[in-house]
């Protein structure tokens, strides 16, 4: 019924349109204000050639202000663009074009957009480096009055079409895409700034989709100025992108990125996918984001080439499989099954929680924080407690953007753990957290912090039980939890020659240590082991976090177990991010073979 009324309204707007005897202006945009994008719809029944007469404004063919294009409105393809038009030069800021074009049978939308303040620059273009310093001169000094000159151009910017076929104005535009969506399970378009939009759908057969998104991602060049290096393709950013998830494994099964997609027109950071994905029966969820600029609310660069179809758009290839398709409304974060939760984190906070897994589980990690180009300033991990190992970490690279500002990340996957017990950590530092965003906020800001569920639906509370902090009995001498301006000594005696591994966490930097431990001689004084720089490694958290893990051969005596800080960044009181496993700052010796 719905596409019966869409098919009889659009009818009646064909009805009422002038007849080509009357009138043979198919189309027609003009009075175009400053940072807007107009558009106009027209029918052709049958395959004909079509007079275009338009006047685009920039100094030269490379560098248009205003620009027009025309898309087939069923497969949202350019069949003509101002770009590539060969143009004459009214005057020095004008260019006028009058060409005829070849077109099928079909329905056409065109678009006008007048962006002065920025080149409206095709895909292949690239500018050298003393045309991005020239045009921050004249943006600084104004030079030619470019923008009020700009301004005045307005009422001269046009396109006009021209043949035998249906003009329908802007309500043809809105029909045809109505129309285009028809087939869809997934509509998420024409979204704003700020936008984190989510479906779930269930497909209850195997089924081919069609994949159309438009969004942001990273800069259309490979050379990054501030690093003087090349990006490679699946290093450049994603801001407003669209992905894919399997609900039950996590696992993503389709994601927007720069490598996989192609320029949408206008400026060189929109881009683009168009492409059809095969998923097996089962249930999903889609999701579009949108950070806080650059989108249909209001572009701060040339829009798209279809710009209301700003988002994610899924339709089934085959029109006789929509029935075949479930919607349900997917909730990022359910309220059961959860074992930790760290929620609603301020400013410089640091929590932990330990739980046991009475037998191996896979458990979902939903985990929002602060992260920017490749680093994480609020996040969390999961440290194994009786290896020290780190078992999982909120890694920037496998972090989505999670809404709002770009630097909002979210991580959202399942992760497999073997029975034992572990320690799970949160930090935040000190700006852009649940009750002080310094910018724009992420969809779900309930959620900053850290939340761990079981995966499986079927779960048995008594499968995971509390914290259990057995004591090692392979610990021969043990001192943890320093503080600022400590010495602290602990004696042992070996009645043989033995074995011992050292676990020890400090603090250094250029070569030094700040915070170390050591071993000596009781009877000689005789240092037999220390903790220097070159001896150890990153410890996860800052640079300076350092850590020794490795084993030692002692004689049979007696010696004094030492370590020392300095009077910062220890125990509870960093000055900057903590170690993996700050619960073991200081130094442990464990028997390699206890008796």
């Amino acid at each position: 019924m719905k596409r019966i009324a869409m098919i009889i309204t659009l009818s009646l707007l064909i009805a009422a349109s002038p007849s080509p005897a009357q009138n043979d202006i198919l189309a027609e945009i003009s009075d175009v204000p400053l940072e807007t994008v107009r558009s106009a719809g027209f029918a052709l029944a049958g395959d004909q050639q079509v007079r275009i007469e338009a006047v685009g404004a920039g100094e030269a063919r490379r560098e248009l202000a205003a620009n027009a294009w025309i898309l087939n409105a069923q497969t949202r393809e350019v069949v003509w663009e101002m770009f590539d038009a060969e143009s004459s030069y009214r005057n020095r800021r004008l260019q006028g074009i009058n060409e005829t074009v070849s077109l099928p049978a079909g329905n056409y939308e065109v678009y006008f957009a007048f962006f002065p303040y920025y080149n409206f620059w095709h895909s292949s273009r690239r500018n050298s480096f003393g045309d991005v310093v020239q045009n921050v001169w004249n943006e600084i000094f104004d030079n030619n009055n470019d923008y009020r000159y700009y301004r005045n151009l307005q009422k001269d910017l046009k396109i006009v079409v021209r043949g035998k076929g249906r003009n329908l104005g802007k309500e043809g535009v809105e029909h045809f895409q109505n129309d285009y969506k028809e087939n869809a399970i997934v509509t998420m378009t024409a979204l704003w700034d700020d936008r984190y939009e989510r479906q779930g759908f269930t497909l209850e057969r195997p089924a081919e989709l069609q994949i159309y998104a438009v969004g942001e991602t990273g800069w259309d060049d490979n050379w990054d100025w501030g690093s003087r290096r090349r990006y490679r393709d699946e290093d450049k950013e994603v801001y407003d992108f669209g992905w894919i998830i399997n609900t039950q494994t996590r696992e993503k099964v389709w994601k927007m990125t720069y490598a996989e997609s192609v320029h949408a027109g206008g400026a060189p950071k929109n881009r683009m996918v168009d492409q059809i994905i095969s998923l097996p029966a089962g249930s999903y969820a889609a999701f579009f984001v949108t950070d806080d600029s650059h989108s249909e609310r209001r572009w701060n660069a040339p829009p798209p080439y279809d710009p209301m179809f700003w988002g994610l758009t899924i339709r089934v290839k085959d029109p006789a499989m929509k029935s075949y398709v479930k919607k349900f409304d997917y909730e990022p974060a359910p309220d059961k099954n959860v074992i930790v939760s760290f929620t609603k984190l301020g400013d410089d906070e640091f929590r932990s929680e330990g739980f046991t897994l009475n037998r191996p589980m896979d458990l979902r990690i939903y985990a929002l924080g602060e992260g920017r180009d490749h680093d994480m300033f609020d996040y969390g991990w999961i440290v194994d407690a009786k290896t020290h190992r780190k078992v999982w970490e909120m890694d920037y690279d496998k972090t989505e953007h999670a809404g709002g500002a770009s630097k909002n990340r979210l991580f959202d996957s399942t992760v497999s753990l073997d029975k034992g017990s572990y320690i799970v950590y949160f930090r935040t530092d000190d700006s852009h957290s649940y009750f002080n965003w310094n910018s724009s906020r992420p969809y779900d800001a309930e959620h900053w912090g850290l939340t761990i569920m079981a995966a499986d639906e079927n779960f048995n509370p008594a499968d995971v039980g509390a914290y259990k902090d057995e004591s090692d009995k392979s610990i021969l001498a043990q001192l943890t939890r320093v503080r600022d301006h400590d010495r602290e000594r602990k004696d042992f005696t070996l009645k043989r020659d033995t074995e011992i591994r050292i676990y020890a966490i400090g603090e250094g930097r250029h070569g030094d240590m700040f915070d170390y431990g050591w071993i000596e001689d009781a009877n000689t004084g005789k240092v037999v082991w220390e903790m220097t720089y070159r001896m150890t490694e990153h410890a996860g958290g800052a640079r300076k976090n350092r850590l020794y893990e490795d084993v030692i051969s002692l004689k049979a005596g007696e010696y004094v177990l030492h370590y020392e800080t300095d009077g910062s960044h220890s125990f509870n009181d960093w000055n900057d991010d903590p170690p993996h496993d700050p619960m073991n700052y200081g130094i442990t010796l464990y028997l390699v073979k206890p008796e």
